[in-house]
């Protein structure tokens, strides 16, 4: 019996290493999945299928008539209460009186019907008749309309691993969004990757990849808001300044600075690979403005050199 004993106890112990070790795997391989899926949140954010949004069928559309109130249930209620014939049984328990009346209620009740579904035409109307307003001052390029046509139908409040704030600028016909970008303190500052033991390793990364994962980021997202604008708004091109936070070497202070400058236009964006292509080749081949090198990251460029004045 001590030797069955013993060997159960061997069994347990065996188990329970077998499940640690699991455990361990399964948390690396986790951890690995994040950081990968970290990255890519970074540095894929342009990585999307381009789908415009049709103004011009909504702002061409005829404005719908006001409707009458119609009265098809009321109607139908007195039609019943005029043909009420009692039965036998109804007479017979003097319940006639008593039927006529919930009969006569039942009309008011479908009065009020009709009222409510006129006040629902009503608004289903008004709210087509705003939709088509709306879109015709969106392809008339109201920047009031642009604006709110964005906050409504792009994606851009949802990219927090790509815009920290955006304002956009209407200068001559031209359209600029001022990007908030993250900043280099915002990268991650190690590495997780698998081992063939299936162990995580986890490294520091050097200055240099955390530059170049921070110049992805910014690029991304300049080529994501270029999208967002062309596929919401009735526009042909587009142009993105982004900022982030840099030494500026002229006061030793750390400012949010222009970086990059990019102008897109939707044929060139219609003749891309946007999933299969890095953020950073991309605005190289977009002809975007950038100064920035691996040892020492981004430089603040002049965005009055393009006609944009950021102000004070």
């Amino acid at each position: 019996m001590d030797r069955a004993a013993k060997q159960a106890e061997r069994r347990r112990v065996t188990h329970q290493q077998a499940l640690h070790r699991q455990a361990m795997l399964d948390a690396s391989a986790d951890a690995a999945a994040e950081y990968e899926a970290v990255i890519e949140a970074l540095t894929g954010a342009h990585r999307i299928v381009l789908s415009r949004r049709d103004w011009l069928t909504t702002a061409t559309a005829t404005p719908v008539a006001m409707p009458d109130r119609r009265d098809d249930a009321e109607r139908r209620a007195a039609a019943e209460l005029d043909a009420y014939t009692p039965g036998w049984f109804t007479r017979l328990l003097k319940r006639e009186e008593r039927a006529r009346e919930a009969l006569a209620q039942s009309i008011d009740a479908a009065r009020a019907q009709d009222d409510s579904d006129h006040a629902r035409r009503i608004q289903a109307a008004e709210e087509q008749n705003r939709a088509i307003a709306e879109a015709q001052r969106v392809v008339e390029r109201s920047p009031d309309a642009m604006v709110r046509a964005l906050e409504a139908h792009s994606a851009l409040g949802a990219l927090p691993y790509s815009v920290e704030g955006l304002d956009t600028l209407f200068i001559d016909g031209r359209i600029v969004a001022v990007v908030d970008g993250l900043d280099l303190e915002d990268m991650p500052e190690e590495s997780i990757s698998l081992l063939k033991s299936g162990k995580a390793s986890v490294k520091a990364l050097p200055i240099g990849k955390r530059h170049e994962i921070h110049r992805d980021a910014i690029c991304s997202a300049a080529v994501r808001v270029a999208i967002e604008f062309l596929a919401v708004l009735p526009i042909d091109e587009v142009e993105v300044v982004m900022l982030t936070d840099i030494l500026d070497r002229g006061s030793g202070h750390i400012d949010a600075l222009p970086v990059l400058h990019l102008r897109v236009t939707l044929q060139a964006i219609n003749t891309l690979n946007l999933q299969r292509t890095d953020a950073s080749a991309l605005v190289d081949r977009l002809g975007g403005h950038i100064d920035w090198n691996k040892r020492d990251g981004f430089r603040a460029i002049n965005a009055a050199a393009f006609g944009i004045d950021l102000g004070e």
